[in-house]
């Protein structure tokens, strides 16, 4: 689960220290395992940016998570909320970057987080379901909540088109049996496209049913994603301008409990002359392993929509209200209506 387009937002200070907070109180209206239940968890971000000299950037930031994870509430496998984990307090990422030849060529060694550089789609990044973030299907991503020790290379061959290749650390600070990921992203006027694939080697456990032979030996885990995105005018709800994004993600039923993912959203800016009011609607759906039937449901999905108050240059809120249909992680799950209000705080 990811909450990298909104983490991207304290890296834009250049030598600068900002905090931000992120309050998600949610509420199981119906359906779910524990209906008419409260669940309030809070993320504290504290990041320093400092601008070495032209080319060369150092970034750095602690989290600290309080809260009860919400998913436990509602049964779903998609995570609906982004901030949704066990508590935490860590030092989250540490890296430098340097760029070449007019920033045509950009390297970023240390502790990333893979989500700010691959996976995600545009337009996607105020929503609050964690699936808008990036596909569920790549399994093994070194995301919220545990970046990893990597190298990463972005070469953009023409103002349109970007190459970018990341190696990163398993959890033992080895490079040996890391996770690799590519992706190849172009720019056609209002319209990027983005495809990229993964592979995570090692030691990795096959997925086993229940009759399924558990001596099967361990094998290498990989899958592929896709995103497309864009812009369009738009006079609804008085938005001075909107934004969609497609989703898709494919990974071997073997070593993946989530084989598969499609998603989709609007988002409009702007809203009734509020420049920075933002409004979201957005579906994202995913197909389960077979292998882990006995476990889970066959599939689930989610539906989002919310909207964004930006109260004052400090502070938003946002509503938000998701359906989910078929929550996957528990079979006794029913049909699931949750309600949240995000607080967010920045300085």
């Amino acid at each position: 689960m990811v909450l990298a387009p909104f983490f991207c937002a304290a890296n834009t200070f250049a030598n600068s220290l900002s905090l931000t907070l992120v309050n998600d109180t949610s509420y199981v209206a119906s359906g779910g395992l524990e209906e008419r239940t409260t669940i309030n968890r809070t993320l504290g971000i504290a990041a320093y940016e400092y601008r070495i000299n032209d080319s060369t950037l150092f970034f750095a930031d602690a989290q600290v998570l309080r809260g009860n994870n919400a998913s436990d509430s509602v049964g779903d496998l998609q995570a609906f909320s982004n901030i949704d984990e066990a508590e935490l307090t860590k030092i989250y990422e540490v890296w430098v970057e340097k760029s070449f030849y007019e920033e045509s060529l950009r390297f970023k060694i240390g502790q990333v987080d893979a989500n700010n550089e691959f996976a995600y789609a545009e337009h996607a990044g105020e929503f609050i379901q964690s699936s808008m973030g990036f596909s569920p299907t790549v399994s093994y991503f070194p995301t919220y909540p545990s970046p990893r020790l990597s190298v990463n290379a972005f070469y953009s061959a023409t103002q349109n088109t970007q190459l970018s290749i990341g190696h990163y650390a398993n959890q033992n600070r080895s490079f040996s049996n890391g996770f690799t990921v590519g992706q190849w992203t172009q720019h056609m006027g209002s319209v990027t496209a983005a495809i990229g694939g993964w592979i995570q080697t090692g030691d990795i456990a096959p997925l086993v049913d229940n009759e399924g032979d558990e001596s099967t030996p361990p094998q290498d885990a990989s899958g592929l994603f896709a995103t497309l995105s864009g812009e369009f005018s738009s006079e609804l709800f008085a938005a001075q301008n909107g934004g969609w994004f497609l989703q898709y993600g494919r990974s071997s039923d073997t070593t993946s409990e989530i084989d598969t993912h499609i998603g989709a959203g609007l988002t409009w800016y702007g809203i009734n002359n509020r420049k920075d009011d933002v409004l979201g609607l957005g579906i994202s759906h995913i197909t389960i392993s077979p292998l882990v039937a006995s476990q889970y449901k066959r599939d689930e999905t989610a539906i989002e929509l919310f909207y964004r108050f930006q109260l004052t240059d400090t502070l938003a809120l946002k509503p938000d209200i998701q359906f989910i249909a078929n929550p996957a992680a528990d079979k006794e799950a029913q049909d699931a209506i949750v309600l949240t209000m995000r607080v967010e705080f920045s300085i």
